[in-house]
């Protein structure tokens, strides 16, 4: 009888093995969950902190929702917004969305994967949120980098104060008040105006909403391969259009959803398109429309109707549409348009196939 072959249960980064799962064995709730959660083990963990930018660019990956990680090619590697929780729901006393709309409580089911392990990072130089909602401000991943990394931690004031209650000592919290900035290993960060008014809404002691100032801010990266603005959930607003007139933008990242009647909270494919223009971005990338069930819509049907409006309007801006986990080199992937996942076809080796038969000899 031959001897069994030996069947490892991953390849090194958390992705399970398919022979390895095909072998019975006894299971424990602890077991499924550990084997299958993260969805992507740490495969995307282990990319990023292997990639050496080149210089002259800046990576992005986009791990779906509002969730981005941006490494310069100085080695600096920064959290925007990385969300690592399950599906919730939000009461009328504290959610802006429930306040606007009346509704006693909303539903976010969420629809994108994890795709990183925010405990299993070696180095993380910086936590970026740009407000204080749950998925912005997380405490999964900040409790998670808190215990693991020596990272600092980036907030507009109602934002700060909750990490705050998050056991994160002052030495570690750095206040992101607007028209300052700080310096990070391979970028300068600008901490911009940001016209989010569901963030104002949020959390109120009453009915008056809070200074934009206090509730979000964006983020402008200044990296040698481009200028990167994080803009969290933002609305449009005209105010922006100073924004594009004081700073050089060459990537634009924000929202974009569909919203029910009477429950505003990510931007239409039409604001998204005018947020563009008024910023004079080169390049615009919305995300967040992929993740909640109750802002989805059609995705597919929101992604085309924003690619037509900036095409057809202002034609020297490039839009780009990325998936969940996927990278995105600037300015190498520039004009992308819309990103494939690797098929490994790299790997295929025709002699070795049930087709090798067919395969001509030279």
């Amino acid at each position: 009888m031959s001897k069994e072959r030996e069947i490892k249960k991953t390849d090194g980064r958390g992705i399970i093995a398919g022979d390895y799962v095909n072998v019975n064995k006894d299971l424990t709730r602890e077991d499924w969950l550990s084997d299958c959660f993260p969805e992507w083990g740490t495969f995307l963990n282990q990319q990023i902190e292997a990639y050496e930018v080149p210089k002259g660019q800046v990576s992005l990956w986009w791990l779906g929702g509002p969730s981005w990680v941006l490494r310069t090619d100085e080695g600096g590697i920064f959290f925007i917004d990385v969300y690592s929780g399950p599906s919730m729901y939000t009461s009328h006393y504290y959610c802006g969305v429930c306040k606007q709309s009346g509704a006693e409580s909303i539903n976010w089911l969420r629809l994108n994967p994890q795709v990183i392990d925010p405990w299993k990072f070696n180095r993380v130089d910086g936590v970026f949120c740009t407000h204080i909602h749950q998925d912005h401000c997380d405490i999964y991943t900040i409790k998670a980098t808190l215990k693991t990394t020596d990272c600092i931690y980036y907030a507009p004031p109602n934002a700060a104060e909750k990490i705050r209650n998050f056991e994160v000592p002052e030495e570690r919290l750095v206040v992101a008040k607007v028209g300052e900035s700080v310096k990070v290993p391979g970028a300068e960060v600008e901490f911009l105006i940001n016209y989010d008014d569901t963030a104002i809404r949020t959390g109120t002691p009453g009915d008056e909403p809070w200074a934009y100032e206090d509730a979000a801010v964006s983020f402008l990266f200044k990296t040698s391969g481009g200028n990167i603005l994080f803009m969290g959930d933002t609305w449009f607003n005209n105010g922006y259009i100073a924004v594009g007139k004081n700073y050089d933008i060459d990537v634009a990242i924000f929202d974009m959803g569909y919203n029910a009647p009477g429950a505003t909270d990510k931007m239409p494919p039409s604001d998204c398109a005018r947020l563009g223009e008024a910023l004079n971005a080169k390049v615009l990338i919305p995300d967040h429309y992929d993740n909640w069930a109750v802002t989805a819509g059609d995705p597919e049907l929101l992604c085309a109707q924003f690619e037509r409006l900036v095409a057809e309007n202002t034609p020297h801006i490039k839009t780009v549409i990325l998936r969940c986990g996927a990278q995105f080199v600037y300015p190498r992937d520039k004009d992308i348009k819309r990103y494939r996942y690797p098929d490994w076809r790299d790997r295929v080796r025709l002699e070795h196939s049930m087709y090798k038969d067919a395969v001509k000899k030279k």
